[in-house]
């Protein structure tokens, strides 16, 4: 994954970014990556790119809407996790929640937005082509493979469970993995949204 969780490193020379609290599961700290270029398509059928989260707190996973049961499962997870967190203004002011197809295929603008906004109307969702996919999921690494079984042409993906959480200014301070419990992603955001509000 991205990296791993630096909490409770001694940190003794001056200028070096302050230690995360050791409480916070899924903070990626001290040198969280700032995301590069990519180019995907909105489920409005515009323009979906780096820019696209600046300014913005931003929940961001990878899946498809053929995917039988962690895609699902996830979406209304995070609908409670939005619901949970309107009483947060650091975080709900700005916050915005992408589904990132990797079946750019199947996934297209018309077929994301029914899919997304089935579990939240303010979810938004983006897909593309395997090559403009790889040059956003290579930085997080969380590639994806697909996998068909047989001569029927049906397929699948296997891909990246975690959710990320992307800060106003495309660093990404947040990792998450399964099993996810709305409760205990509420209360991981919080802290990691006022960690570097305060360390900014």
């Amino acid at each position: 994954m991205i990296g791993a969780f630096l909490a409770g490193r001694a940190w003794q020379t001056e200028g070096l970014p302050a230690p995360a609290p050791a409480e916070v599961p899924g903070l990626l700290w001290p040198n969280p990556p700032r995301l590069e270029p990519f180019a995907l398509t909105d489920e409005q059928g515009k323009p979906f790119n780096e820019e696209s989260l600046e300014g913005h707190w931003t929940l961001l996973f990878f899946g498809y809407t053929h995917c039988p049961d962690i895609c699902p499962v996830t979406l209304a997870v995070l609908k409670a996790v939005r619901e949970g967190l309107r009483d947060f203004p650091a975080f709900d002011a700005r916050a915005q929640v992408f589904l990132v197809s990797v079946d750019g295929e199947r996934d297209t603008p018309e077929v994301l937005k029914r899919y997304v906004q089935h579990f939240d109307p303010s979810f938004r969702a983006a897909s593309g082509t395997t090559e403009a996919l790889h040059l956003l999921t290579r930085q997080l690494a969380a590639d994806f493979t697909r996998i068909t079984t047989d001569d029927s042409g049906d397929y699948w993906f296997d891909h990246s469970p975690a959710i990320l959480l992307v800060a106003p200014d495309k660093r990404v301070v947040g990792e998450f993995l399964p099993p996810h419990v709305p409760e205990d992603l509420i209360g991981e955001i919080r802290q990691i949204v006022t960690f570097i509000d305060e360390n900014d």
